[in-house]
Formats: structure tokens, C-alpha cells, sequence
């Protein structure tokens, strides 16, 4: 990727808007809509439970694995009785803490409205697609705010839960930016969607090279809180939860808390490559109800 285009994924909100004003994305006008989020990379950190294990001690992040804070006899289940995986524990410490000062001054409204310490932990049972309201009277996900864990108690999957592939990845978290996807924009110029395209490409091609280093490596979806959907904001938002998680409260909206991708570490567990999207109505989040919190695969 040329300088000019590569996308300052690390960069003052400042810098974003630049980037996205250039000649090739501006028809888009993302500069406009362009909203901060945490990203998690695996750069740098090898697989396997010796690393969770430490990563669990010292307030890292991961995915798949262990699970913190419960015992195998705790371990959350469907209301017909089978486990769930766990899919990610994210130290929400480690999220409200990828910026500095500085940085942080340059963004007016970072809305990070997820606690700022304790451990985010979700569950699923990588089966149940979260498209109708009926789904949500299986049990088939849980979403859980540990506000201070037990970080001595440290638990393997049951033996009853048969996963797609083994997976245990500490991620980092980092900084960085969401923009809407061409599915998103509103308008129907050929033009402004191709900007749109070039742009998410872009920037998920700058990801990519970050979490490999490989030179050659193609677009490839994050994992990470806040923003938009990288599977297509408004059918979640217009098309599937109205049905699912009504709004009741004047004023209140939808939040995407987690969009966690399923193309690398967490290879299969979702079908061909689909995301989990975990969403709140933004009157729970500030509720720190996280019991109402509704996932969803996005295998549209």
C-alpha cells in the first residue's frame, strides 16, 4: 500500500479526518461519521494456554481459552444443559487505557461507556444466530460484567463442549477508528460507495499487515469495541433488533458493544468466517445491565 493511502489506524482523530478528506475516500464523506473504537491484535503473542495464563494474572485480554473468575463446576450453560464456549474475556482497564492524554483531548466524544476496570466476558453457544426474538429465550449466550474477578480461579472448557478448533489468544488492545461500511451510507452514488469500499479495504488491509507483517496480506476484519458493525451497521440496527431487544425508553439507541471476527484465531467457531456481534441498548449499558446484552452471528 502506497504512504499516502495507508490509513493512520494509530493515529489523533485529526489525522483520521485527514485521511479520509483525501481525493479518493471523500465522496464518502466518512470524515463526518467517523466514530473512536478499541481494536485487539495479536501481534506479538503467541498462542496457547501457558500465555493466558499469564495474560489472565496481569490484566490482558483474550480469546477463546479459559475462563476467569468461575470454577468448572460454574461454568455457564444453554437452558437445555450444554456449555457454552467461552468466546472472549476482555480487561476493560487495558481498553479505557489505549489512549494518552493527548490523544484522548483530540477526540471530542469517545463515548467508551463500558466499565473501566474488571473483565467483559463472553459466552456463546456458536449456534444460535440471535435474528429473532425467540433466540433469546435459549440461553444460548452470556455476556458478563466481573467488576473484580477471581483471577486465581482459572477454568478449562468442560468436557462435554466439543469446540470447532482448539483456540487460546491473547490480544492487545489499541487504539484506533470505525467507520460505517458502504451497506451504511445512505446514499445511492456509485461514486461515494466505491470511496466507501476503498476506504474499509484500506484500513482492514492495514490491520491485517499490523497483526502479521506480511506485506501481501489482504483485508481482514477486526475484533473490536465500539463503532460500527463491520458486517453492516443498519440491518442490525433497523432490521433485526427492534424485533429482538425493543427500545422502550425515550431517547434511548442501540450500541454495538463487541464485534469479535471469526476469520483467524477463532477459525469456524462461527460458520464461514461470521462475526459475533454483541449489542445493548445504550439505557442498559449506562445500567450496567449486562444480562439484557443480545448477540447476534452475522451470517447475512
Amino acid at each position: 500500500m502506497k504512504d499516502k493511502n495507508r490509513p493512520p489506524i494509530h493515529g489523533y482523530r485529526s489525522l483520521i479526518v485527514d485521511w479520509l478528506q483525501k481525493k479518493k475516500y471523500r465522496e464518502a464523506r466518512l470524515d463526518e461519521r467517523v466514530e473512536f473504537s478499541v481494536a485487539y491484535t495479536e501481534q506479538g503473542s503467541e498462542p496457547g494456554l501457558d500465555t493466558i495464563l499469564e495474560t489472565a494474572m496481569y490484566g490482558g485480554s483474550w480469546l477463546g481459552g479459559p475462563a476467569v473468575g468461575i470454577t468448572q463446576e460454574q461454568w455457564p450453560r444453554r437452558r437445555d444443559g450444554h456449555p457454552l464456549a467461552h468466546v472472549a474475556s476482555f480487561h476493560l482497564s487495558e481498553a479505557s487505557g489505549v489512549m494518552d492524554s493527548s490523544m484522548r483531548a483530540d477526540w471530542p466524544d469517545t463515548r467508551e461507556d463500558l466499565p473501566h476496570d474488571g473483565i467483559l466476558q463472553i459466552f456463546h453457544d456458536l449456534e444460535t444466530y440471535g435474528t429473532e426474538p425467540e433466540d433469546g429465550d435459549t440461553g444460548g449466550w452470556l455476556v458478563r460484567w466481573l467488576p473484580v474477578p477471581d483471577l486465581t480461579l482459572l477454568a478449562g472448557s468442560p468436557a462435554d463442549l466439543d469446540l470447532p478448533t482448539d483456540a487460546a489468544q491473547e490480544v492487545t488492545a489499541m487504539a484506533t477508528f470505525s467507520i460505517p461500511t458502504s451497506l451504511d451510507l445512505g446514499v445511492t452514488t456509485e461514486k461515494a460507495l466505491d470511496a466507501a469500499e476503498e476506504a474499509t479495504i484500506a484500513f482492514e488491509r492495514m490491520w491485517n499487515w499490523q497483526r502479521t507483517r506480511d506485506r501481501d496480506a489482504g483485508p481482514a476484519p477486526i475484533t473490536h469495541l465500539y463503532g460500527y458493525s463491520q458486517a453492516g451497521h443498519t440491518v442490525a440496527v433497523e432490521d433485526i433488533l427492534p424485533e429482538c431487544l425493543p427500545l422502550t425508553a425515550p431517547g434511548d439507541s442501540f450500541r454495538l458493544v463487541a464485534d469479535i471476527e471469526s476469520s483467524t484465531t477463532l477459525d469456524g467457531w462461527f460458520g464461514d468466517a461470521s462475526p459475533l456481534e454483541v449489542w445493548m441498548r445504550q439505557s442498559d449499558l449506562d445500567a450496567r445491565a449486562f444480562h439484557h446484552a443480545w448477540c447476534i452471528i452475522r451470517a447475512d
